[in-house]
């Protein structure tokens, strides 16, 4: 049979076990919740589209036809397609955030043109925009970027 001091010191044993995990900061387990699938980041991405770029870019972001050399009404230039069979593709993650944000300034301080850009969108909201346009274009077309840029 156990003494006193003895029951004691079992029992300052067992309540520090408690004590001792209850005391400690433990990092919370990210969730489900926490995790934005790529469907997701695409899907924000299209209503963004359609809220912002479709009205000029087209529906299937085709572009208009002429947009190389064709210009609107107002002397414009027309709007190239962001589907692929244009040239965004060869511009970098950063250069099409700007554009998407400030518009053609960033080229000519001066220009008075239709793409003025979305200031209103977040840097997230651009991400989401852009990786929409980018699962629409041909599988090589997006390889090829993904690796292009992924190198600088």
């Amino acid at each position: 049979m156990l003494n006193k001091p003895e029951y004691l010191l079992i029992a300052l044993v067992i309540g520090l076990l408690f004590l001792i995990p209850a005391c400690t900061e433990v990092e919370p387990t990210p969730t489900a919740i926490n995790v934005v699938e790529p469907e997701e980041i695409i899907y924000e991405g299209k209503v963004l589209y359609l809220a912002n770029c479709v009205t000029c870019h087209g529906v299937n972001l085709q572009g208009n036809p002429n947009w190389r050399s064709g210009t609107d009404k107002d002397g414009q230039p027309l709007p190239p397609p962001l589907n692929g069979t244009g040239h965004t593709w060869h511009h970098s993650p950063g250069l099409l955030s700007q554009i998407i944000k400030y518009g053609l300034k960033i080229y000519d301080e001066n220009y008075e043109g239709k793409m003025v850009g979305n200031e209103n969108l977040t840097d997230e909201e651009i991400y989401s925009l852009l990786e929409y346009i980018k699962s629409v274009w041909p599988e090589e077309i997006r390889t090829d970027y993904t690796e292009k840029n992924s190198r600088q």
